[in-house]
């Protein structure tokens, strides 16, 4: 399946989001699908960083590229509360 996004549009996207909270879903292939949430904490040139909460890990590092073929999903979470 193609995408929609290429690595302008990749860069784009995580810039409108950082400092934000995100969904991240992670998919590593055989049914290995992780979830987490956290914050884009920064943004380089090549790589961003999402700084994660309530998991053992404390942060995870993504390449733009990784957005690009859907091994990465990111989706701003909604701050409301009904």
């Amino acid at each position: 399946m193609k995408s929609a996004l290429d690595i302008d549009g990749a860069k784009s996207l995580v810039l409108n989001l950082l400092g934000r909270s995100v969904d991240v879903k992670l998919n590593r292939g055989r049914n290995k699908i992780k979830r987490y949430k956290g914050v884009i904490s920064e943004a380089h040139s090549n790589v961003f960083v999402i700084k994660l909460t309530d998991d053992i890990f404390d942060r995870i590092s993504c390449s733009y590229i990784d957005l690009v073929c859907g091994e990465i999903s990111l989706r701003e979470m909604s701050s409301s509360i009904v």
